[in-house]
């Protein structure tokens, strides 16, 4: 028991004597001597330069791209307030034109209910001077027999063309 507590205490002494030893080299070899060397001082202050100079680039990059955001967020607010004026103008464009169609349709069958009620060599004679759009509008919304007593007084090769065109309309 006494050879285990004396090589103990002998290891302890060891170990501790070569931690004060390592300690005292230390001490004497400090980092505060590297600095006091004029090399390193001023790579440390270069060092630091540079460090500086990178922080107020970045500091103005950052302001540059804060000022590019509220750039970019007024010209999305613009374009949303232009995306909105189209949006309303489509919209009254599409009023307007089914208002036209509602017209034009609704003239056609004026048309058509007053070329019936003519007769039909008169009519033809009318209807072959026409624009043939006109025609066909006028045509299509006509009782399926006054239109081909009006087709059967036009001259052949336009009452074909007509009939054509109207055969067209009803298929789509």
């Amino acid at each position: 028991m006494k050879s285990v507590v004396i090589i103990s205490t002998v290891t302890f002494l060891l170990i501790f004597g070569g931690i004060a030893v390592l300690a005292l080299q230390l001490a004497q070899h400090s980092p505060s001597d590297d600095i006091d060397d004029p090399q390193d001082r001023a790579a440390s202050q270069r060092l630091l330069l540079n460090v500086e100079a990178e922080r107020d680039r970045l500091q103005r990059e950052r302001e540059h791209l804060a000022g590019f955001k509220q750039s970019q967020a007024a010209r999305e607010v613009v374009m949303d307030k232009v995306h909105a004026q189209l949006v309303e103008v489509v919209g009254k464009i599409d009023q307007k034109q089914d208002a036209y169609l509602d017209e034009q349709d609704t003239a056609a069958s004026k048309l058509a209910k007053m070329y019936e009620a003519m007769k039909p060599a008169k009519a033809a004679t009318i209807l072959a001077a026409m624009d043939m759009e006109v025609t066909l509008a006028i045509l299509a919304r006509m009782k399926e027999r006054a239109a081909a007593k009006i087709l059967s007084y036009m001259d052949a090769g336009h009452a074909a063309r007509l009939s054509t065109r109207l055969s067209r309309q009803e298929g789509a």
